[in-house]
């Protein structure tokens, strides 16, 4: 056997992969461990210059590094310099920390590597996805024995595939061809906390940014009826087709849920299409507790819904949800005879390229399927309400803080404040918000976030992890407390 032929069988030895594989899972699982038990630093900070210096060199042109070679290097530099996702006291952003069977699942996803184009490359990984998609439908209260969606990698391209579909409803199904051109300006009302992605995929439809009219908010961080109403009338006499309107559940600074019911029976009234972007929140609807601030949900149009939020699955799944299949198969109207041959409608639905930007597509259903196979609803919505009560236990704490400044009672898992330390005036305040996430964040005994609402600028944190305690909590005030005034000048 020749050397070339001989390398080529060890780059797929199933033995070597078997060895190799256990010893990374227990190094993952070590690192679980270490990181449940705060073991580690939240985050070990390093500039992002002199980190990139260090990762700097050649790309090699033969092996530099052998199997243990690699884990090694996994175990010293690669993990530690990583965000300690499953830290208690990691309260930054809205990422799950992940269902370890999940983990599992995506690698049996990557080893086989199912495209998913169309159903024959891919036909076990469709089967799943589209019982998924039927789970998480009956959720939002879509009876209906009819696949209308698609996951997708990420919330912002849910968003923008619902958005493609609400467009081409709104030009009675001429603007995939003919363009934008041949219509009126097309308008997307949304609240002033939308996501950026809706901004985005405005202008990646050729709307423009401006295309989004911003909604105002109450003191809740919810969309006002009242100004969508305005809103739509305004367009109305300029001559304007509002093809959507967008509704959190629940919106990314604050986590407030805009009131969907009245939302959606505006939308209906009017015969305007409602797009629920519920990337964050829509997992309340597993909670027999909390399911009731979604009230109104099935008279979207369209829903998003992260997987990796709190659904504790590992970065990236989402959901896009359509109340029909004829309105799922709107946002996209291509013909590709390589893969797509003459047949019936009802077969080819079973192409998932249909209704995805993505072509190439990975088994993303498994990690969902499993975890709701071996936890169910219940088990799921344990977590969800978990999260949910650790944040109302957080905002008491922080209202009985005389030093601090509680934003709003939180409605899902975000509680945003701020420290009013003594001796900082009011126009010093934002600084000193800035200045403390700084500290705690390059310090690595925390992680958390910041939002700036209406030039007030707050502490934000996201309650995501089942092991962050009440006293990481307290922890993390008297570590806000702890920073010298002084760090504001």
């Amino acid at each position: 056997m020749n050397t070339a032929r001989k390398t080529l069988l060890e780059m797929f030895d199933a033995e070597v992969f078997r060895v190799s594989g256990h010893a990374l899972i227990d190094l993952l699982a070590q690192e679980l461990q270490n990181s449940l038990d705060a073991r580690r630093p939240v985050l070990q900070w390093r500039e992002p210059t002199t980190e990139d210096n260090h990762w700097q060199q050649p790309l090699p042109q033969q092996p530099s590094v052998d199997l243990n070679g690699l884990l090694e290097k996994l175990k010293l530099d690669i993990l530690p310099g990583n965000l300690a996702i499953h830290h208690p006291r990691n309260l930054g952003h809205q990422v799950a920390t992940p269902l370890p069977v999940a983990a599992l699942c995506d690698l049996v996803a990557s080893l086989t590597n199912q495209a998913m184009a169309v159903y024959e490359t891919g036909p076990t990984a469709t089967m799943l996805e589209r019982q998924v998609l039927r789970w998480l439908s009956a959720l939002i209260g879509w009876q209906s024995a009819a696949v209308n969606g698609v996951l997708t990698s990420g919330g912002a391209q849910a968003n923008l595939t619902a958005l493609l579909a609400a467009r081409q409803h709104a030009g009675e199904n001429r603007i995939w061809r003919h363009g934008v051109t041949a219509e009126r300006r097309l308008r997307i009302i949304a609240s002033e906390h939308s996501h950026y992605s809706i901004a985005r995929a405005a202008g990646i439809m050729g709307l423009g940014t401006e295309a989004v009219v911003t909604i105002a908010t109450d003191v809740d961080g919810r969309m006002r009826p009242d100004a969508i109403t305005e809103a739509h009338e305004a367009c109305r006499q300029d001559g304007e087709i509002v093809m959507a309107v967008v509704a959190n559940a629940a919106c990314t600074p604050t986590g407030s849920v805009d009131p969907l019911r009245a939302i959606g029976e505006y939308c209906a009234a009017h015969h305007l299409w409602l797009h629920v972007d519920g990337a964050h929140g829509a997992s309340a609807l597993l909670s027999n507790r909390h399911s009731s601030m979604l009230d109104g949900i099935a008279l979207a149009d369209s829903v998003t819904w992260d997987g990796h939020k709190l659904l504790y699955m590992p970065a990236t799944v989402s959901a896009v949800l359509f109340r029909s299949a004829d309105k799922g198969r709107l946002a996209f109207a291509q013909d590709a005879s390589y893969l797509f041959q003459d047949k019936p409608q009802e077969e080819q639905d079973f192409n998932v390229s249909y209704r995805t930007l993505e072509c190439t597509k990975r088994m993303m259903a498994l990690k969902l399927w499993a975890a709701f196979s071996l936890y169910g609803v219940e088990g799921m919505a344990l977590l969800v309400d978990e999260a949910f009560d650790k944040a109302r236990r957080f905002a008491a704490m922080i209202a009985a803080a005389v030093d601090f400044e509680l934003l709003m009672q939180p409605q899902t898992n975000i509680v945003c404040f701020r420290h009013l330390a003594a001796g900082i005036n009011a126009s010093e305040l934002n600084r000193h918000q800035a200045e403390v996430r700084k500290c705690l964040v390059e310090s690595g005994g925390f992680h958390l976030t910041q939002v700036e609402l209406h030039g007030t600028l707050w502490l934000r944190t996201t309650l995501m992890n089942p092991f962050t305690q009440e006293e990481d909590l307290q922890a993390l005030l008297d570590a806000v407390r702890a920073q010298p005034a002084s760090s504001a000048p």
